[in-house]
């Protein structure tokens, strides 16, 4: 990772806080350019009803000039490091679909965001504008819902499925990994729970019935990924999303990194993403890669 040009989406809450804070901390090191962007969203009916656009001119301006006030907060935050900014303001309807539209118009390497971690009724009825850009993105997108605390990258946790697609994660944790001097976590988990007629007679794992399951999937793991100077292997029955998050909490790690494969319509709906859900759970910044929109 050498990202020259990050776009840091801010809405002035604490979680943009907490992502202009960690875009300070990899500007440092990166010595890269900042752009903050902040998008005025206004109603559907506003863009179409010409009549209410004039109406509401004055108010959006003023909310623009509010936007303007708000940046020179977080402006003063990167130039006591000495890191170059730049701030931009853009009107839409879809924040998610404004921002999207501004990655794809322009060349940055690196997206760093808050996200509210919205779970359940919530998230199903406001939708996550960070979970739209980490799903369709072109470029890797780097999400925190909660203060990173001390701002290091001392252990990196890589989930591998064995895909091709989860091959970009892990050759990105690589790359960071030998910038930061990290130790890395590779981790695979079993979702092959049994039926729970299987209860009956106590049979509650596959690895019960199959002990050798663990055995050979942590060397195919240990084939599949490169050891590193720093690196461990683990492989784990459970939930994916809530395995990888607790595996992160319990081992004190500091960044996440998976891929994404991006689905979109019908595909996302039935089978969503795993990743879509560590975004909104972990309990670190998570860096997803691998995704291609077209």
């Amino acid at each position: 990772m050498n990202p020259s040009k990050v776009l840091v989406p801010v809405d002035f809450s604490p979680f943009s806080d907490f992502a202009t804070d960690y875009a300070i901390y990899l500007a440092a090191k990166y010595k890269s350019t900042i752009t903050l962007f902040h998008v005025v969203v206004l109603y559907e009916a506003d863009v179409d009803e010409e009549a209410h656009v004039k109406q509401l001119e004055e108010i959006i301006k003023r909310k623009e000039e509010n936007t303007r006030e708000l940046f020179d907060r977080h402006r003063q935050k990167f130039l006591a490091k000495n890191i170059q900014i730049n701030s931009v303001i853009e009107r839409g309807v879809s924040a998610a679909n404004v921002i999207l539209d501004y990655i794809d118009e322009h060349q940055f390497d690196l997206v760093i965001m808050g996200t509210h971690g919205r779970t359940g009724i919530k998230n199903w009825i406001y939708g996550s504008v960070a979970e739209k850009i980490v799903r369709l993105s072109k470029i890797p997108v780097l999400t925190l819902h909660n203060d990173p605390g001390k701002l290091k990258i001392s252990k990196i946790l890589v989930p591998v499925d064995f895909s091709e697609n989860s091959k970009h994660g892990i050759n990105e944790a690589g790359k960071i990994a030998k910038e930061f001097d990290a130790e890395v976590h590779y981790v695979h988990v079993l979702e092959q729970y049994l039926h729970p007629s299987y209860h009956v007679v106590g049979m509650e794992s596959i690895f019960i019935i199959s002990p050798e399951i663990k055995e050979k999937t942590a060397e195919k793991l240990q084939e599949f990924c490169p050891d590193l100077p720093k690196s461990k292997f683990a492989c784990i029955e459970g939930t994916s999303h809530a395995t990888i998050c607790e595996y992160a909490e319990e081992n004190d790690i500091d960044l996440i990194v998976m891929s994404t494969k991006g689905f979109t319509g019908l595909d996302h709906l039935l089978i969503g993403s795993t990743t879509e859900r560590v975004v909104r759970k972990a309990p670190c910044p998570v860096l997803t890669v691998g995704r291609d929109r077209h």
